[in-house]
């Protein structure tokens, strides 16, 4: 990654000879941002793919179990790792990852601005924490023994969220 300071002037489109604001930041290579961006895609669809294997795996499980304990406790394990993960991220301001992950979060944090990514870090980091104890809660006070899963289909709100991930960051590369 090449360090170079630059100095950029913005200007309001209705006041061209005013001053708006300075930025001093890194000039970033966004063809290289892109590629990135674009592997860190493909490695989170690998990580989707596998989660949702997994809770293939086990709705099968309590399926032949007879209890949806293992599927809440598989949820429960899986948000407190997102829940440390985050934490950590914003605790440090250094993520946890691979280099093009690093490379990736280096760059929204300068593109973004430190504030407001600490601010978003922030809010990442209390709402998987607050998931995290609700899914905990639910785990310890809820008797599963009497619930159980009927169809496939309960699996299936997960595909939303992954779809509507892979069209936002698409989305996004295409904007850079």
């Amino acid at each position: 990654m090449e360090r170079t300071i630059y100095w950029s002037v913005f200007y309001s489109d209705g006041n061209r000879g005013k001053f708006r604001r300075g930025v001093i930041g890194i000039e970033w290579d966004l063809d290289k941002v892109k590629r990135m961006k674009k592997k860190l895609l493909i490695q989170s669809n690998l990580v989707m793919l596998l989660i949702f294997l997994m809770f293939v795996f086990l709705f099968l499980y309590s399926n032949q179990a007879g209890s949806a304990f293992v599927l809440l406790l598989g949820f429960c394990l899986l948000s407190w790792g997102i829940a440390v993960n985050s934490l950590y991220t914003f605790m440090t301001g250094r993520p946890l990852g691979t280099k093009t992950a690093r490379y990736v979060i280096a760059f929204d944090k300068d593109r973004k601005g430190e504030r407001k990514w600490v601010r978003q870090k922030g809010i990442e980091a209390i709402v998987a924490t607050v998931l995290s104890i609700g899914v905990t809660l639910c785990l310890s006070v809820l008797e599963l023994d009497s619930v159980t899963n009927d169809s496939f289909i309960s699996l299936l709100p997960f595909l939303g969220p992954w779809i509507g991930f892979n069209i936002g960051e698409l989305h996004r590369i295409k904007n850079l």
